[in-house]
């Protein structure tokens, strides 16, 4: 017996299939963010789509359309309106810092001491060709974002054909590899489907948190801000943070620092009750993962693929214990 066939007896023919997969990703790493974006809008659209089908009586095609239609307007008027916050709340900070009495208070100037300090070890080059850097990088994700959008929308409506058109595969010569490299794909995506949706969920209820807490303030742009903080909340824990910062600059505008300090607590409070609770909780009933063992896997995946890895992270775990047979995922057929 030679050592090919001794490691093809000790080596379940699946972990090699594995291992191809892996090395596939790697190949195609740039283009990770553009598949898991098709993926994801793919996913859910057709999800939608279903049940609009049933209930209007229409047609598979004419119901995946309609999806993409009413999110496209959706998105058109949460821009539209965003921009027209945006430069309300531009033209607010310049009249404040117009008016206000900068020389009589203390902190300010100080502020002020140690911005322009900052600032001045910078020339206009660097400053210039970090923006324009910016710029590009923000163009590369709205391209990406687009892209996935109509890739999502060709996979959705042809996702028929395209399924009967791969069964070529296997009925092809190598119909044991493809049909392992199916298993384990398919797999994969069902849990990072059904993982997403679970994130969906605690979207929706941070963004009705905030939203009452933005009411009770009498806080303006309040569409505006419950779409920004909305697809912030897509950014596992992390994006209820990141939405601070238009947050407590709209408080000290519109009011003083009470206002500021509220939305800081009222911010850290969700965040808290995301982190340690909402997240946890819900991901572990549907994962039956400890908590300590989900958030210890948010922050390292964090630290390992960045933004992605908290969207990615606890579907890869959980896609690894049920294949290595450790903890199997159930999830309810569609």
């Amino acid at each position: 017996m030679n050592l090919l066939e001794t490691i093809q007896k000790r080596i379940p023919y699946r972990y090699g299939v594995l291992l191809a997969i892996i090395l596939l990703i790697f190949a195609l790493k740039q283009f990770m963010s553009l598949l898991l974006l098709t993926i994801i809008f793919s996913y859910l659209a057709m999800s939608v789509a279903k049940p609009l089908a049933h209930f209007l009586k229409i047609s598979r095609a004419l119901s995946i359309a309609l999806v993409y239609i009413i999110f496209i307007s959706v998105v058109s008027l949460a821009i539209q309106h965003g921009a027209a916050t945006l430069i309300e709340q531009i033209k607010s900070m310049i009249t404040l810092a117009m008016n206000w009495n900068w020389q009589d208070n203390a902190l300010l100037q100080d502020v002020y001491k140690n911005v322009n300090q900052y600032t001045s070890m910078f020339n206009s080059k660097d400053l210039i060709s970090e923006s324009l850097s910016q710029l590009n990088h923000i163009g590369h994700v709205i391209y990406q974002l687009v892209l996935a959008l109509l890739f999502s929308f060709i996979f959705s409506m042809t996702y028929p054909k395209l399924r009967l058109w791969s069964m070529n595969f296997l009925h092809s010569p190598f119909k044991k590899f493809f049909g392992e490299f199916y298993i384990i794909v398919h797999r994969f995506i069902i849990i990072l489907s059904k993982l997403f949706e679970i994130q969906l969920i605690i979207c929706t209820i941070n963004t009705a948190l905030m939203f009452l807490v933005l009411l009770s303030l009498h806080f303006p742009y309040l569409l505006g801000f419950t779409i920004l903080i909305f697809v912030l909340g897509l950014i596992p824990v992390f994006g209820v943070v990141i939405s601070l910062v238009p947050l407590t600059i709209t408080a000290f505008i519109i009011g003083d620092w009470d206002t500021v300090i509220i939305i800081v607590v009222a911010v850290a409070l969700i965040h808290l009750f995301e982190s340690y609770f909402l997240h946890p909780h819900l991901m572990s009933q549907k994962t039956h993962m400890p908590i300590l063992i989900i958030l210890l896997n948010l922050i390292i995946m964090e630290h390992f693929f960045g933004v992605w890895g908290l969207i990615i992270g606890l579907p890869i775990l959980t896609f690894l214990l049920d294949f290595f047979q450790i903890q199997k995922f159930n999830h309810e057929k569609r």
